[in-house]
């Protein structure tokens, strides 16, 4: 039965559908833990009674967004398509997983991330849903969507997760007078509108690369050898096994929740540094990744900048031995074009910055790094030479080759070409605050905590991707909501040597930006950290 078009797959979607075919990367999940006191009343248990509870809210968002009725077809081609699906069977889109407490929902987050969406099943959607009661706190569930980044991104999913809430508001009264009896067919959605999807990062903005930028890549990226341009860069740690195509790509996961008190702490510190909170992340992941992964940690330094790097290499003569760090800081790319995108738009629109030759050294000033990594940020976000950069990052998809097969092959050839087989050490993916708009906002974007009684209200929430094989050996991701900061670090099993090594990284990092945020320091150092290490 043939699916009807909606377009073609641009090249920033090819290049998610890219990721599936060699199983590089599966997917990206969003949720909240959700409050309701009617909740014990309702005696929800089985997975059809909650698809009676959810059916009103999925029907209205598909109305919404025909991106969540797409399925992609042509995937192993040069020109792979999005397809209408013409019906959705919710109960194959539904888990139900009851937890013991709260802090058990990192095992399923690593679940889901270790179920890849099959791009060859045109018979569901590219995303579902993971309904998580706890035993503990009979009135609260969580709510994860998974889904591909191919029809969405952090902030869309930001987006639709609140709708979803909104949502399930805005039919309760309805959801008190169902029919406890509702046949399975009931559950089985036609989708009769066919509204266009929303339009691609490339048409709407020019991305392709400047001529400067064309010659200086292709002879980087396309024509020089892998082992020479390995041998040109400096050395940076990206795991202690090298990446590979022949190895199961394998999600573990570490789950670390900071309380409303904590977070406060972290915002107010940021504020009182005249820092973002993004570069008090930052600076404690490195600390973090250079004591628990990258060995002699008396002998490296941080530097702010690629600047600086060059200055530090004239002082130090061992830093070409020595491994630096890569960090990589994904950007939405919605509010910094000409014609801003809204977060309800279904869709990818992101790039990302690479800050290399970062170095640590004892003396390295954790503030000074947090400060230097925010003046990075800021002129690649607000000048126009950094907005072309990240255009021109996403650009460069148009340089690979036209046949089919092509961008399966130049991205496994990356395993040859980057260090280690990654493009860099760490990722921080932050989402920021979101999910009540009822609610003030204070300096840093995030909404003060409301006494109005809703039926079902957010307690905090999720955000996590799976490992990517050739991106980073380490991937942070953040989100707030109700003033509750929780985090995810994820990485590819083949990475480092146990689970325990991630799970020391999220003590360790913890540990690291409690002491920095102490208001009784003015300054933090690295040496400082490595001495109140267990580690070291």
């Amino acid at each position: 039965m043939s699916l009807q078009v909606a377009r073609p797959v641009d090249k920033l979607e090819r290049y998610n559908v890219t990721r599936s075919n060699l199983n590089i990367y599966h997917n990206v999940l969003v949720g909240n833990r959700i409050h309701s006191p009617h909740l014990a009343k309702y005696s929800l248990s089985s997975v059809q009674e909650w698809a009676q509870l959810l059916l009103d809210p999925i029907t209205q968002l598909l109305e919404q967004h025909p991106s969540l009725g797409l399925v992609v077809g042509d995937h192993l081609t040069a020109k792979p398509m999005f397809l209408y699906l013409k019906s959705i069977d919710l109960l194959s889109l539904i888990r139900v997983v009851p937890i013991k407490t709260a802090l058990q929902v990192d095992h399923i987050i690593e679940e889901e991330h270790n179920l890849p969406f099959d791009l060859s099943d045109q018979s569901i959607p590219l995303w579902r849903l993971v309904i998580t009661p706890t035993e503990d706190d009979p009135s609260t569930f969580y709510l994860l969507y998974t889904f591909h980044h191919v029809i969405g991104d952090g902030r869309s999913a930001m987006a639709i997760t609140k709708q979803f809430v909104e949502q399930l508001n805005l039919q309760q009264d309805r959801f008190d007078h169902r029919n406890p009896s509702l046949p399975g067919s009931a559950l089985q959605m036609s989708i009769t509108s066919h509204k266009p999807i929303p339009a691609s990062l490339e048409s709407r903005i020019n991305c392709y690369p400047s001529m400067r930028t064309l010659i200086y890549e292709a002879s980087r990226v396309l024509f020089l050898p892998g082992f020479v341009k390995k041998a040109l860069e400096p050395r940076y740690w990206a795991g202690e096994m090298d990446s590979s195509l022949e190895v199961p790509n394998k999600t573990e996961l570490a789950y670390l929740q900071f309380s409303q008190e904590d977070t406060s702490s972290i915002i107010r510190a940021a504020k009182r540094r005249s820092t973002t909170v993004q570069s008090v992340l930052y600076a404690a992941a490195v600390f973090a990744v250079k004591l628990v992964f990258m060995s002699n940690a008396s002998s490296l330094s941080l530097s702010p900048s690629s600047a600086s790097s060059s200055s530090d290499n004239d002082k130090h003569s061992n830093d070409k031995q020595e491994e630096t760090i890569v960090f990589a800081t994904p950007v939405s790319l919605r509010s910094l074009i000409s014609k801003p995108i809204a977060p309800e738009d279904q869709g990818n629109y992101t790039s990302e910055i690479l800050h290399r030759k970062i170095r640590v050294r004892n003396e390295s000033s954790f503030w000074t790094m947090a400060h230097a990594y925010r003046q990075q940020v800021v002129r690649a976000t607000t000048t126009p030479s950094g907005l072309r950069g990240l255009l021109e990052h996403v650009g460069m998809l148009s340089l690979l080759p036209k046949q089919d097969g092509a961008w399966e092959k130049f991205m496994a050839n990356q395993v040859k070409r980057d260090q280690h087989g990654r493009k860099a050490t760490i990722k921080v993916s932050n989402l920021g605050c979101g999910w009540d708009s009822s609610r003030p906002r204070d300096g840093q974007g995030c909404q003060e905590e409301s006494t109005r009684i809703l039926g079902f209200s957010v307690k905090d929430a999720i955000f996590s991707q799976s490992s990517g094989v050739t991106a980073s050996a380490l991937t942070m991701n953040v989100a707030t909501a109700n003033g509750v900061m929780t985090m995810t670090t994820t990485w590819q099993k083949a990475t480092f040597q146990g689970r325990a090594r991630g799970d020391l990284f999220m003590r360790e990092f913890k540990r690291i930006l409690s002491e920095a945020l102490d208001d009784a320091r003015e300054e933090y150092s690295f040496s400082e950290a490595a001495s109140y290490s267990a580690i070291v």
